[in-house]
């Protein structure tokens, strides 16, 4: 990459570092249910869960702001919410309605961010260099989980409170989107016959290949769910604890973060085959685990796992960028993003409905999905197809 533009990757990859932020709050629930004692705890865990009603809210109405911001206006707005949502609990912490509230501000900027990312990237990069830095984004979400997890863990390790404030890392976050992302245009809506904007004028449009491509998402959130779900079930089996499933999944984000940071010269390798990789990788994951009892093997499956997220779900954004226009775009990537979070909410719905038992079942049938999958991909050609038809 062009040494000039990196300062520009680094303003659009620095709002990447709190998109995973709101786990943070999960090392604390036991310190915090100690706290609300008169609180039921399933309300208690819900300051887990509920950033994702935020996600879902950000995602339908992004779109909609697109016409009405610029994106990175949006960027800004999107940091903002998370670092406010963040701090307050630091302050008034004597309500658990009020912290669950601010869960879903922060659940709603990491939305929004997770959306106009991929609409920056596709704005100011082009060909192989959009597609290496929407590999970093996925690292940058990897070493924002990991850095704001352990600091807030040391900051929370007396008093819960003090947890909350990570969160002043948004500051810095802030002030790099300011300076370092140029300002842009708002997105134009695409006229209905009547002349007024539509978003199903809009769809319209849109490349008949984008709809593959989030048919691909929603099978590979499934499969990610899937080995998420079960992976403490697998391994208790084999006599091995939540500790030791911690470690294991822990040692996987260097995996992960490496090869999304080297995204640009694996593709030179994988070239349009690379989510039919990510998908290879996927099943390999599930084979790791399930099949060997040793831990260099469980941190090897749980590592190709991070490896199938990086080259799977930053290949499709940019696959997506190159088949939509800036018009297109933002509601294309919001599909995207809305399909890959239901995909994961119905996950174990649609599993039991076909009978497909916990544990080693779904890893064995997880390993058939993905190599179903794989072979599909590759037989078809799609990333080939896809590359034709950005080119005309």
């Amino acid at each position: 990459m062009n040494k000039k533009r990196l300062p520009l990757a680094l303003g659009i990859l620095s709002m990447n570092l709190v998109v995973m932020s709101a786990s943070v709050v999960g090392a604390a629930i036991a310190a915090i249910a100690k706290s609300f004692p008169t609180e039921p705890i399933s309300k208690v865990q819900m300051l887990s869960t509920i950033p994702q009603l935020g996600q879902v809210i950000a995602t339908l109405i992004f779109t909609w702001l697109t016409y009405k911001m610029t994106r990175k206006n949006i960027g800004i707005l999107a940091v903002l919410f998370v670092t406010i949502g963040g701090v307050i609990p630091a302050f008034f912490n004597s309500s658990l309605n009020l912290i669950l509230a601010c869960m879903i501000a922060i659940g709603f900027g990491t939305g929004l961010i997770s959306n106009v990312g991929p609409v920056l990237v596709q704005e100011h990069f082009e060909g192989e260099e959009r597609a290496t830095v929407m590999g970093w984004q996925v690292g940058f979400n990897s070493i924002g989980m990991m850095a704001m997890t352990a600091i807030g863990g040391w900051l929370g390790s007396s008093n819960w409170r003090n947890l909350f404030w990570v969160y002043i890392f948004g500051v810095v976050i802030l002030v790099a989107a300011y300076f370092l992302i140029p300002q842009d245009k708002r997105v134009t809506e695409t006229k209905n016959k009547e002349g007024k904007g539509s978003f199903f004028a809009t769809l319209k449009h849109v490349n008949p290949m984008v709809y593959i491509y989030l048919l691909i998402t929603f099978f590979i959130s499934i499969a990610m769910t899937m080995f998420m779900a079960n992976q403490s079930i697998v391994l208790s089996t084999k006599g091995l604890g939540t500790g030791y499933v911690g470690l294991v999944t822990a040692l996987s984000s260097i995996g992960s973060i490496v090869v999304a940071l080297f995204l640009g010269k694996i593709r030179k390798f994988t070239k349009t085959n690379t989510i039919a990789y990510g998908f290879l990788s996927c099943a390999l994951s599930y084979v790791c685990v399930l099949y060997f009892n040793n831990i260099g093997m469980h941190i090897l499956g749980n590592m190709f796992s991070g490896i199938s997220i990086v080259l799977v779900n930053a290949t499709i954004p940019f696959e997506l960028s190159n088949l939509a226009d800036q018009s297109e775009f933002p509601l294309v990537i919001s599909m995207n993003t809305l399909i890959s979070s239901i995909a994961g909410a119905i996950a174990p719905i649609l599993l039991a409905a076909v009978h497909i038992p916990v544990g080693p079942g779904q890893f064995v049938g997880g390993t058939i999905l993905c190599l179903v999958i794989t072979v599909l991909l590759f037989v078809t050609r799609l990333g080939k197809r896809a590359e034709r038809a950005s080119a005309k």
